[in-house]
């Protein structure tokens, strides 16, 4: 008895069933397509089968069907599906199923059109046809296609794939029954037209699977296209098919979201559906909001367990267990922090989350001029008791090394007072640059004139940068005539201490401002929108990945000086080969510049006193080095050698893995961690800080020939 196969052939939304024997060839196949499914051309489409293990195989030839029917026969398999898909152009189209149209036509007695489209289209030029892009969403059609289709993910996973399939077909359908158990959608044409698509699942207990009961695949309504604004696309829909992009870049917007949709799936969507779509996919991606602080009590645990000497801290308010404050910093970091410059750039950053909240940071620098993060917290805001917290963490840390550090940070009142209050006597300078933003804001250019602004803020900067106590006097006295009572003001209220060089009791090593600090803020600036956790993990994560890149690179240099500090002495070196040096004793010189100077190499000091303001050799003290012929490198600070920097990073941050979460107990003792309460303000909550008068310039542009640089009466272009 001859051994029948039962072939399931779909094409687009419709099935239809036939027998396909050992007598059975391709052109009987490719008859039978074209005479059932409507609308359907020979040449114009290409057939795939599914077998278990192999889910697209090639049908198009002879060979291809006698494979196909030994490989069921060997398996015991006695149905196969076939799918029917379009193709994109007829140049597309293999040889083989050509000759096959061929054939047929001329049994038919019929003559065949392909070469003549093909002509026509190569003639035709830009008139010419276009092609279909291929898209992401071509396989929906595929997603809903016989009885017995198992769905492991459940009722979810089912909706989301009728969605899908709905889409790519071109129909809407209704929910006629849908719970966790079952789901029953009908087509919408079902009243006014009485459309028989019908499709039901339920879930199998034995699995949890959700499993296709009935389905009638064919449509009775009138005809359907795909279109690209549809019904079926909801904001699940959007958020399913982006979560792998929010994972890898949280900071998509719900414009570039739009986009990728219509260039990758053909599909307009709202920028509501856009921007609750991405909301979706951060919730699953991050996890509820409200629920990351009470991860916060097993990942302080993990901390300490996985990178033994961090210091890892979570306080919580005493009764009602809310959160207050979060400190971290790992054991690389502090071990590898004596190794930096002693300078400490302190500063926060305000959170874009649901909770809100300030990030607070604490970063040094390493010998190669790049920031070096050592700890960070994350408070409600930038009080006085906060900075306090947090500096009393950071001094835990700093005490024990033994050394004085140079804080730099603005002039936020409650950390100037925690500043006292932690650290009486060590040296503090106030962010120049932030001063000098302070003092344009009282003197606007539409008040006072750009050229008193500048006047101003010119004399100030030689206040600051005047490396001796008559240069500073000289500067400062203009600077009062000039600004008059706004400048006495605002001078009143500033401790020279804290920001002129001649005067600050400390070394700061050639550092004014706290720009160290912001580049923090900027490389973080990713994960500010996301939960506590993931803001906590993503900068750990991505410290962790900074600190192993420079030690790899540390391991290429063969220079004594970090490459930037060899850069510079050898600079310095350049300046100095025409000057003339005079030995005094064994370790006085007097160098003649463009002025003579003294320098003393015992002492480590040099009359100009940048030697002793930057903590690095100077062009007059490198010129005196050479001339007693020392070694350069003797007379350079340690923490700009190569060993330094790589003893910096010896030390690497280790990964903490989540697999065991929520497996154990951590948490259970202490209750649950309740979120902070926030007030939400009204409109559309901010994402940019708001930038102090004079932060930021707009540029000049002519109304006149649009170029920028001048204005309307000073523009001298010919039109």
């Amino acid at each position: 008895m001859e051994v029948c196969v039962i072939a399931k052939c779909t094409y687009k939304s419709e099935t239809i069933m036939f027998s396909v024997s050992s007598e059975s060839s391709m052109v009987d196949i490719l008859k039978t397509l074209c005479l059932r499914f409507r609308g359907l051309q020979l040449g114009c489409f290409t057939l795939r089968y599914s077998v278990p293990s192999y889910l697209s195989c090639f049908l198009e030839t002879d060979s291809d069907l006698d494979l196909m029917r030994t490989f069921l026969l060997i398996s015991n398999e006695k149905t196969v599906d076939i799918l029917v898909k379009d193709l994109c152009g007829i140049s597309e189209y293999s040889g083989d199923f050509c000759v096959n149209k061929e054939l047929i036509a001329c049994e038919k007695g019929e003559s065949s059109c392909s070469s003549t489209v093909e002509d026509r289209n190569e003639f035709l030029g830009r008139s010419k046809r276009a092609s279909a892009k291929p898209l992401l969403s071509n396989e929906w059609e595929t997603y809903i296609h016989h009885v017995g289709q198992k769905f492991d993910g459940g009722a979810e996973e089912f909706r989301l794939k009728l969605c899908k399939y709905a889409l790519e077909v071109g129909f809407n359908f209704l929910y006629a029954g849908n719970d966790k158990k079952r789901v029953v959608a009908v087509c919408s044409n079902k009243k006014l037209e009485g459309c028989s698509w019908r499709v039901y699942a339920s879930r199998c207990e034995a699995t949890g699977s959700f499993v296709i009961r009935t389905l009638n695949n064919v449509h009775t309504c009138a005809g359907r296209i795909r279109e690209s604004k549809s019904k079926m696309m909801r904001s699940r829909v959007v958020s399913s098919l982006i979560v792998d992009r929010i994972r890898a870049k949280p900071e998509l917007k719900p414009v570039e979201i739009i986009h990728e949709f219509k260039d990758y799936y053909g599909i307009d969507i709202s920028y509501y559906h856009a921007w609750f779509g991405k909301e979706l996919a951060k919730l699953d991606v991050h996890g509820d909001e409200s629920k990351s602080f009470n991860e916060l009590v097993w990942y302080a645990d993990a901390v300490k367990e996985t990178n033994t000497g961090s210091l890892c801290t979570l306080d919580c308010e005493a009764g009602i267990n809310r959160f207050r404050w979060f400190f971290v910093s790992f054991g690389g970091c502090i071990a590898g922090f004596q190794y930096c410059i002693p300078l400490l750039f302190i500063d926060a950053t305000f959170l874009k989350s649901k909770y809100k909240g300030q990030l607070l940071c604490a970063s040094g620098k390493n010998g190669n001029q790049g920031f070096y993060p050592l700890a960070f917290g994350v408070v409600d805001s930038e009080t006085e008791e906060n900075w306090t917290w947090f500096l009393q963490h950071l001094a835990s840390i700093l005490l024990p090394m033994g050394r004085v550090v140079t804080f730099f940070s603005d002039r936020n009142q409650g950390l100037l007072n925690a500043m006292g209050f932690v650290f009486p006597g060590w040296p503090h300078s106030y962010c120049y640059y932030h001063l000098k933003q302070n003092l344009i804001s009282k003197y606007p250019k539409s008040g006072y004139g750009k050229l008193l602004q500048d006047r101003v803020i010119n004399l100030f900067s030689r206040c600051a940068y005047a490396v001796t106590e008559e240069e500073f006097k000289v500067a400062m006295e203009e600077l009062v005539i000039v600004g008059s009572s706004k400048v006495k003001a605002f001078i009143s209220d500033l401790s020279r201490d804290h920001y002129a060089n001649a005067f600050f009791k400390g070394m700061r090593y050639g550092e004014m401002a706290n720009s160290l600090a912001e580049s923090f803020n900027n490389w973080v600036g990713v994960f500010r929108d996301l939960p506590v956790l993931p803001l906590i993990e993503g900068i750990r994560q991505k410290l962790m990945v900074l600190n192993s890149q420079r030690r790899f690179e540390a391991e290429k240099w063969t220079t004594v000086l970090c490459p930037e500090m060899e850069t510079r002495l050898c600079e310095n070196a350049e300046a100095g080969r025409t000057w003339a040096v005079l030995r005094s004793n064994c370790t006085v010189f007097e160098v003649f510049a463009d002025y003579s100077v003294m320098v003393d190499l015992e002492q480590r000091t040099c009359s100009c006193r940048l030697w002793q303001i930057d903590g690095f050799p100077c062009t007059h003290a490198v010129a005196a080095i050479l001339a007693k012929r020392d070694s350069v490198y003797d007379y350079v600070e340690c923490y700009y050698k190569t060993d330094f920097f790589r003893k910096a990073y010896e030390s690497p941050i280790f990964p903490i893995p989540d697999i065991g979460k929520g497996l154990g107990s951590n948490g259970s003792a202490a209750g649950v961690v309740l979120p902070p309460i926030t007030n939400r303000p009204a409109g559309r909550p901010p994402t940019k800080r708001i930038k102090v008068f004079g932060e930021f310039k707009r540029p000049l542009k002519c109304s006149r020939c649009s170029v920028a640089g001048h204005n309307r009466k000073t523009c001298k272009a010919i039109i």
